[in-house]
């Protein structure tokens, strides 16, 4: 968590450990805040990893617009991890489908994540 005064930017690292290497890879991996107990703290841009090869770790963002004087003591924000699993080609490692479902093997996936408890002390006023 990075906070700054008038926003909250929040980084999640994370590793492709796919359990079929040799065919799998991940793309659009983004963490997004679904939801926000209070209005003081609102999500308004994601930064996905484009592609996550397997066993290579990256990170992905989302910036939270924040009125930490508005905050009413602690927010709670209900997390997610959403990607893709794409086929890859065995011989090259490349992508099979970006944005072509017949192509190939890619299903979506949204995992949810342990909600993120934000204090108003947190951020420097």
């Amino acid at each position: 968590k990075h906070f700054l005064p008038r926003h909250l930017v929040i980084q999640a690292q994370v590793m492709n450990n796919t359990s079929h290497p040799e065919e799998r890879t991940l793309s659009d991996v983004a963490f997004v805040v679904a939801e926000s107990s209070d209005d003081a703290l609102q999500p308004t841009i994601e930064v996905p990893i484009r592609t996550l090869p397997v066993k290579v770790a990256g990170s992905t963002w989302c910036v939270l617009a924040a009125s930490p004087q508005r905050l009413d003591g602690t927010a709670f924000l209900t997390c997610e991890l959403r990607f893709t699993v794409l086929s890859v080609d065995a011989a090259t490692g490349a992508p099979l489908n970006f944005g072509d479902e017949a192509t190939g093997f890619a299903r979506t996936y949204v995992e949810e994540l342990q909600d993120i408890e934000i204090r108003n002390t947190e951020f420097s006023l």
